[in-house]
């Protein structure tokens, strides 16, 4: 399963959520998809959490807002790649090839996992920018940070 990002980003505002809800209708009408009410309450999860969540908690999730519904991951992760096909979220990949989703709302950017407790944190873009430009301009190498994780520990398992 899944861990959070520390700290949590804050709640969407209701008039963020409505506006986001209406996007998804008219991009899913424009491709020519159905607005299906499983489609909506995936990306309600997305917008309730506002925080990376993985597929398994995606599911879980729908099943407390909707215990009668017959919904299975299949349904979970065809919708997930809908959602990103829209650009709606963004998927980050650790290296023991599970998977966590989160908002495009606040662009592409890296992040930093620990590799003991797994919890996940959003990369400052302040400090991803200097860090691409000084391998740039040291090494000559350019480094694709906003997609991509870096792993190690975080202060509290460095200090256990």
């Amino acid at each position: 399963m899944c861990q959070s990002s520390v700290p949590a980003k804050p709640p969407l505002s209701e008039a963020v959520r409505r506006a986001e809800k209406q996007r998804l209708r008219r991009l899913l009408r424009e491709q020519g998809y159905a607005v299906t009410a499983r489609r909506m309450a995936i990306y309600d999860v997305f917008l309730e959490t506002n925080d990376h969540i993985c597929a398994e908690h995606v599911l879980e999730a729908v099943h407390g807002m909707h215990p009668e519904w017959h919904m299975n991951k299949t349904t979970v992760y065809r919708t997930l790649d809908l959602l990103q096909s829209l650009g709606l979220i963004y998927e980050m990949r650790h290296d023991d090839g599970r998977a966590q989703y989160e908002l495009a709302l606040y662009g592409p950017h890296g992040h930093l996992i620990c590799n003991v407790c797994g919890q996940v944190w959003d990369l400052d873009s302040r400090i991803a920018a200097a860090l691409h430009q000084e391998l740039r301009t040291k090494q000559g190498f350019i480094v694709d940070v906003e997609n991509h994780a870096l792993q190690g520990l975080c202060a509290r398992c460095a200090t256990a």
